[in-house]
């Protein structure tokens, strides 16, 4: 991995999708009545895992060793 490469992009870019679906899923739920009532656990679950993998992707980035060294 190059240092020009910023470590856990892409999981901050799975977390992000995974919440905007999560949301986008319980907003339909709201203003159709269309989702029962299993989409809406399965829309929490998509929130809960996207912020999940966001934070541990900033912890990560934030304690990495390699990534400290480099720091100007």
């Amino acid at each position: 991995m190059s240092i020009d490469e910023k470590p856990g992009e892409s999981a901050r870019t799975f977390g992000a999708f995974a919440i905007i679906i999560g949301l986008l899923i319980a907003a339909f739920g709201f203003l159709t009545d269309g989702v029962p009532p299993r989409g809406y656990y399965f829309a929490g679950l998509l929130v809960l895992v996207g912020s999940a993998v966001r934070i541990e992707a900033a912890l990560k980035h934030h304690t990495d060793p390699v990534r400290a060294e480099h720091q100007p």
